[in-house]
């Protein structure tokens, strides 16, 4: 996967092995010294034409700096050669989409939409692209598994977020845990949240206090009896942050645990 952070790094710390300063490799390159600092800062990245040139003064392996882990082979003829841009797959222009300039990208995207099978390659591709095109591309996929809504969920409107995961709730199998289960909370109503609560069994109170702002308060007391072991030290810490959602019913119950414990 893509990591800016870790191409900025990478720059920085190659050009200075090189003991190149920054206006040296921009002028080497044909671009401001202003264009290199900003790639240095994570700020923008460098243009898909400059990439090989790039990699060969600072002596980088082009499939690390830009995440490409597989295909490779068209990754690198793609980004060597960005006339090859129209006949690449799908899957290798999502692996150089943040090299490419969005409105090409999104231009690409539109022309091979029906080469989108899996959300796999639109959690690639949903950083570089517009709502609506992901909007558009991801309303007749079907996730397979909760780890690609989470990752595309602040992407999308709330109700495709709900209808990728009322796909998932109809396949075998389907497993949720208190940390996805926070994660989607800004994204899906209280209700849907509500509902997914009920597939969850927490290992203890602490945890709770990521998703309670999320849940009612009937929702998370049925939680938070769900938790099958509770020592002293979970009760305490816990109910600071829970107390303002719970109701006083509630705590004496999970109170009455600890004691029975």
């Amino acid at each position: 996967m893509f990591d800016v952070n870790q191409v900025s790094h990478m720059l920085k710390e190659a050009r200075i092995k090189k003991n190149l300063t920054q206006s040296a490799l921009a002028e080497q390159l044909g671009v401001t010294y202003q264009a290199v600092s900003n790639w240095e800062r994570g700020a923008s990245l460098p243009d898909i034409s400059n990439l090989s040139m790039l990699c060969n003064l600072l002596g980088l392996d082009l499939y690390k700096l830009v995440g490409a882990s597989q295909n490779l082979e068209l990754a690198e003829e793609i980004l060597s050669n960005p006339c090859t841009l129209n006949d690449a797959p799908i899957d290798a222009i999502a692996a150089v989409a943040p090299m490419l300039p969005p409105e090409q990208l999104m231009e690409m995207v539109r022309a091979k939409k029906d080469n989108i099978h899996n959300l796999a390659t639109l959690v690639q591709l949903a950083p570089f692209i517009d709502a609506d095109l992901i909007e558009e591309l991801g309303a007749e996929l079907t996730p397979s598994h909760i780890g690609e809504v989470v990752e595309l969920s602040p992407f999308v409107t709330n109700r495709l977020c709900a209808k990728w995961i009322e796909k998932l709730e109809s396949m075998e199998g389907f497993d949720l845990d208190v940390g996805l289960l926070s994660e989607l909370g800004p994204h899906l109503s209280q209700e849907k949240m509500d509902q997914l609560s009920e597939r969850v069994i927490p290992d203890s109170l602490i945890v709770l206090d990521s998703v309670a702002p999320f849940l009612s308060s009937d929702a998370l007391c049925r939680l938070a009896k769900r938790v099958e072991h509770i020592t002293l030290n979970d009760f305490i810490v816990s109910m600071e942050c829970l107390m303002p959602f719970l109701g006083r019913a509630t705590m004496e119950q999970l109170h009455k645990k600890v004691v029975d414990c």
